[in-house]
C-alpha cells in the first residue's frame, strides 16, 4: 500500500500534494505523525516513518501533527486498495457503522470471518477494522472542535462516541491534552448561527459544472434544490408545523462545503458519508482521465472537460426506483413521476419500502410492469433481501435486479455505477452510449474493453459529449433561423 521509500521521500521533501492521504509520515524522535504536505522543519530521514493509513501511525503510538491536522487530509482514492472487500469495509466504516454495530456484524456484511477481515485491512491499511473507524471518530471529533463552537456533548454525539466520558478519554490519549486545551484560542468555524460547516477536500481536477448540472436535472422539489454551485437536501420535517433542517453543500475555494444544522439529532457521520457518495469526492480523476484521455473518442472530451465524476446516490432505495421510473422516458417524465410517487404515497418524503411494496405504483401513470417492478424491488429491499447501499457487490446487485420481471440491463448496469458505486460498471445498452460510439451493443462492449476499469466515467464523458453536440446543435438551429 505505501508507495516506494525513495518515492515517500521525494514526496515529502517536495511537500508534493498529490501524495496527501496516500501514506503518512511518523517521527521517532517526536512521537508526531504527519501528512506528506506538513509545513514543518523536514527530520532526518532515519527518524522517519511511513505508515499507510493514520489509523496505522496512531497504532504505533504517534500523536496527530496540530500543524498539519492529519484529519484534513484527502482520501485514499479507492483504487489504490486492492481488495473490494476492504473497500466495501471502509465505505460501511466511514457511515459510521461501527459506532453502533460490532467488528464481528461488520464482518457477517463484508460475508468473512472477523480473523479474515482484519488480516485484510491490516494487509491493505496496516490497522484493523476497529482502529480504522476509532481513528475516523477521532478525526470528525478533532474537526468539529476546530471548526465549530458546538459543546463538546454535541461534538461526542456527532462524532459517534457512547459517552463524553469516551470522547475525553480518546482526545487526550490521542493528542496528549484534553479537548478544552485542544479549543483553547480556535475562533469559531461556524457557518451560521445554529449550524456547523466542515470543509471536505479533494482531489483536482473536479468538474464542479457537470455534476451541479446533473443533480439539478433531476431534484425532487421539497425534498432537494440546486441553485448555481449549492445543493440542498431535507434532513428532517415536522409534519405539524412544517419546519424543516436542511443540509446544504456548497462549492468554495476547490472543496465542498457541507452545512448541517447544529441543533438537530443528526448522524453527521451519514451525512458526510452520503455527500461523499453523492459527489464522489473519493475519485481520482488523474488517474481516470489520465487514462480515458489517450483513447481517440473520448480524449478530447477529456481535455476539453476534465474531472467528470459519476454521482452517487443518496439514498440507495430512491435511486433505484428513480431509475425504474427513467426506463425509456426522459430524465424530465423520471422526475415528474417521483414526484407523483412522493405526493400520493409519501406525505411529502420520498416513501419507504415497506409503503411502495404496498401500493400499485402504476397508477400514477406508467406501465403496469414497471410498477409491479417497484413493488417487487421494494418488497426485496423490505425484507432484507436485498441491500441497496454502496458495500453491495456490483455483479451480484445487477444480478438479483435483473431477476425482477420489468427490471432490464440498462436499469441493473445504472445502478451499479450510482448505488454499488463501481467505476467500471457500464451500460452498454444505454441509447445515448450507443448513438455516441456508432456501435450495436456488442460492438460497444469490445470497444469499451479499453476504458476498463474506468467504464463508468467514459460514460461520463459520453453523456457530455452527447449534451455538448445538442447545444451547439441548437445554438446553429437558432442562428439559422435568425439569419433566415
Amino acid at each position: 500500500m505505501i508507495p516506494a521509500q525513495e518515492v515517500c521521500e521525494r514526496a515529502q521533501l517536495s511537500r508534493d500534494p498529490r501524495f496527501d492521504g496516500r501514506f503518512f509520515t511518523a517521527v521517532l524522535t517526536t512521537g508526531i505523525y504527519c501528512r506528506p504536505v506538513c509545513p514543518a522543519r523536514r527530520p532526518s530521514a532515519k527518524n522517519v516513518r511511513y505508515y499507510p493509513s493514520a489509523a496505522a501511525a496512531q497504532d504505533a503510538g504517534y500523536r496527530p501533527c496540530l500543524r498539519c491536522r492529519p484529519e484534513t487530509a484527502r482520501r485514499l482514492p479507492e483504487w489504490s486498495i486492492s481488495s473490494d472487500t476492504v473497500i466495501k469495509g471502509l465505505r460501511l466504516i466511514d457511515g459510521g457503522y461501527l459506532n453502533d454495530h460490532t467488528t464481528a456484524e461488520l464482518a457477517v456484511r463484508l460475508n468473512i470471518c472477523v480473523r479474515h477481515m482484519n488480516r485484510l485491512f491490516h494487509t491493505e491499511l496496516g490497522a484493523t477494522a476497529h482502529a480504522l473507524a476509532r481513528a475516523q471518530r477521532l478525526h470528525l471529533a478533532k474537526r468539529l472542535i476546530d471548526e465549530s463552537t458546538l459543546s463538546f456533548a454535541q461534538i461526542a454525539m456527532h462524532a459517534g462516541y457512547g459517552s463524553i466520558r469516551r470522547f475525553n478519554t480518546d482526545l487526550k490519549t490521542a493528542f496528549g491534552r484534553p479537548p478544552g486545551d485542544l479549543r483553547r484560542g480556535r475562533i469559531s468555524g461556524l457557518a451560521g448561527k445554529g449550524s456547523l460547516s466542515l470543509r471536505l477536500p479533494l482531489r483536482l481536477p473536479y468538474n464542479r459544472d457537470w455534476i451541479f448540472s446533473f443533480l439539478h436535472k433531476r431534484t425532487l422539489k421539497g425534498m432537494e434544490s440546486v441553485a448555481g454551485l449549492e445543493y440542498r437536501r431535507r434532513l428532517t420535517r415536522n409534519r405539524d408545523t412544517d419546519l424543516q433542517s436542511w443540509l446544504s453543500v456548497r462549492w468554495a475555494d476547490d472543496a465542498l462545503n457541507v452545512t448541517v444544522p447544529g441543533d438537530v439529532k443528526v448522524d453527521l457521520a451519514d451525512c458526510l458519508r452520503r455527500v461523499r457518495r453523492l459527489f464522489d469526492l473519493d475519485a481520482d480523476s488523474q488517474a481516470v482521465d489520465g487514462q480515458l484521455g489517450r483513447d481517440g473518442l473520448l480524449g478530447p472530451w477529456v481535455a476539453s472537460a476534465p474531472g467528470l465524476r459519476v454521482p452517487g446516490a443518496w439514498d440507495g432505495f430512491e435511486t433505484a426506483v428513480r431509475a425504474i421510473l427513467g426506463q425509456q422516458v426522459s430524465v424530465a417524465r423520471a422526475t415528474e413521476l417521483a414526484a407523483k410517487l412522493i405526493d400520493r404515497y409519501g406525505n411529502g418524503s420520498f416513501p419507504s419500502p415497506e409503503r411502495l411494496a404496498a401500493v400499485t405504483p402504476a397508477e400514477i401513470g406508467m406501465p403496469g410492469n414497471r410498477g409491479r417492478a417497484i413493488s417487487a424491488l421494494a418488497e426485496a429491499v423490505a425484507t432484507g433481501r436485498l441491500v441497496l447501499d454502496e458495500s453491495a457487490d456490483n455483479a451480484r446487485l445487477q444480478s438479483e435486479l435483473c431477476s425482477i420481471p420489468g427490471i432490464g440491463p440498462w436499469t441493473a448496469a445504472y445502478a451499479g455505477m450510482r448505488i454499488a458505486k463501481d467505476p467500471d460498471a457500464f451500460p452498454e445498452n444505454d441509447w445515448v452510449v450507443l448513438k455516441m460510439v456508432d456501435a450495436t451493443p456488442a460492438q460497444v462492449r469490445r470497444r469499451a474493453r479499453d476504458w476498463s476499469p474506468w467504464r463508468a466515467y467514459a460514460v461520463m464523458y459520453l453523456w457530455w459529449g452527447a449534451g455538448q453536440m445538442s447545444h451547439q446543435r441548437g445554438k446553429a438551429q437558432t442562428s439559422k433561423a435568425t439569419t433566415g
